[in-house]
């Protein structure tokens, strides 16, 4: 099943929650129309006050919730149209933090490869800020519309747990350049491809990227507008990475 990447899910989200964390809606793509079945004949059909009335007050309990527990929540939506025409949103998936501590306090809980503070930072550069990332698919959210669909609610929610996060970012800063690092989930297609590679930009175009690909599902990349060598970039990066 396609998914949206990242990229096109952030254009349509909101900050929401003291700027702790996001809210994503997301629908999965699909190949080719299917012919309306009784179900979505249904949905199709305006929420009555009532509904509008639950749709509501669950909103606002899955902001409490994300607010007093950090998890992570996912609703599915009937009306499709109060969601921005599209039938899932995400509460809770994304983290961003102002602290270094508070970022590694939620990174050491989690397997998988990390990025931490490399040993190598050049001089002058100090923490800014950081996010992390949690899954968009899979099986839970497969279950979840089935379950959602199931239930007839004009809006289900379900807690989605998850260990693994699908793209971490750390970005420190000298004043006037912004050093990144991210690891992100690399299409399936592409995971034959290993090494380093250099983006494709123009010369005349900033920041530039130095991308490391070990063969797996993710890939981890160094970005910056600072006159650092390759060979440098390179040894930043795998300092950066904790596997």
């Amino acid at each position: 099943m396609k998914v949206a990447s990242k990229v096109a899910i952030a254009t349509l989200s909101s900050i929401l929650l003291l700027g702790s964390s996001m809210n994503f809606t997301v629908e999965a793509a699909s190949s080719k129309p299917s012919p309306k079945t009784a179900t979505q004949k249904v949905a199709g059909k305006a929420p009555t006050a009532e509904e509008k009335k639950f749709i509501e007050q669950e909103i606002k309990r899955v902001k409490e919730l994300v607010i007093k527990t950090g998890d992570t929540y996912v609703l599915y939506h009937k009306y499709k149209a109060l969601n921005s025409g599209l039938d899932l949103s995400y509460w809770g998936l994304t983290q961003e933090y102002t602290t270094y501590e508070d970022y590694l306090k939620k990174a050491t809980t989690l397997k998988g490869a990390i990025l931490q503070e490399p040993s190598n930072l050049p001089e002058g550069y100090t923490f800014s800020k950081a996010r992390i990332g949690g899954p968009l698919g899979g099986k839970f959210i497969d279950d979840l519309r089935a379950e959602g669909k199931k239930s007839g609610k004009p809006i289900y929610m379900k807690k989605m747990n998850w260990n693994e996060a699908e793209d971490i970012r750390l970005e420190y800063t000298n004043g006037d350049d912004t050093l990144a690092f991210n690891k992100y989930t690399v299409e399936t297609k592409d995971r034959k491809n290993k090494g380093y590679f250099d983006d494709k930009f123009p010369a005349n175009v900033f920041p530039k990227y130095v991308y490391w690909q070990d063969g797996s599902k993710f890939g981890y990349y160094i970005s910056t507008s600072s006159d650092i060598s390759r060979e440098k970039k390179i040894e930043i990066l795998k300092a950066a990475v904790k596997k």
